[in-house]
């Protein structure tokens, strides 16, 4: 009996087939990332390159709906401020997605956020308020803004955003890049491209401006696309704005 369990604790740890996020991997990417993410400019934030494991990403890209196909659809737009259409409806998005945001909702992924970012107890949104699947057409923009921080559906304050990219041929001339801002009244200090795989994290207050204010100048048929995902704490942060605010947008409130 002893040889047996031995023998059974010696097992390496199989992972499971139908898991799409590398749950094997998370806390070593996290240890890796969080003195970088934490001491990044214009506020703590991290970009990591093939998050997801190939196969898996280009199952997520397979099953991308059209604009418009069943399902339920928001349409996010005003002139010269946003334009995008989102699913935010889990029982319209298609499995893999369905799937993936069920694992970015769990504990393990949980735990690799709270490890990068340095934010405990951080609360997953199963509403997925603004959150989802979310797509920009060309000479679509959204302007350079501040989220909304406090939910009242879940009484909690946002506190991280994730976008994972999907978008397996996009080129650099066609613009959309997410630009991180200094404060309403500064400017661009990082820059990501919305590259196929790639995951941006970024923690989330009252003075983290960010947005893709230029134009896209895509084909048609090739949309910004990225799984959006926003995680919370019951607490305020202490960091954070006093009274509770919409999304502010340059330009437009400061």
């Amino acid at each position: 009996m002893k040889s047996l369990l031995q023998s059974l604790f010696r097992r390496p740890v199989e992972t499971n087939p139908t898991e799409i996020l590398p749950f094997a991997t998370l806390s070593t990417l996290a240890a890796k990332h969080a003195a970088s993410h934490r001491s990044r400019a214009p506020y703590p934030h991290s970009m990591i390159e093939d998050f997801l494991p190939r196969d898996s990403a280009e199952a997520l890209v397979e099953s991308l709906p059209s604009p418009g196909s069943p399902g339920k659809w928001d349409r996010y737009f005003a002139q010269g401020f946003e334009d995008k259409w989102a699913i935010s409806d889990e029982a319209s998005l298609p499995t893999p997605l369905n799937r993936l945001v069920a694992e970015m909702n769990a504990s393990r992924f949980i735990g690799f956020l709270e490890t990068l970012t340095g934010i405990d107890h951080l609360l997953p949104d199963p509403h997925l308020e603004g959150a989802g699947l979310h797509l920009v057409p060309s000479g679509g923009v959204l302007q350079i803004h501040a989220d909304f921080n406090y939910s009242k559906r879940l009484d909690a304050y946002r506190r991280v955003n994730v976008f994972l990219y999907l978008n397996p041929r996009w080129r650099p001339e066609w613009r959309g890049e997410l630009e991180l801002w200094d404060g309403p009244h500064g400017a661009a200090v990082a820059s990501y491209a919305p590259l196929f795989n790639r995951l941006v994290v970024f923690n989330s207050r009252s003075d983290t401006f960010h947005g893709h204010p230029d134009p896209i100048v895509s084909p048609k048929a090739e949309w910004r696309t990225s799984l959006a995902m926003y995680y919370y704490t019951a607490a305020r942060p202490a960091d954070g704005a006093p009274e509770h605010h919409n999304t502010v947008y340059k330009g437009l409130h400061v």
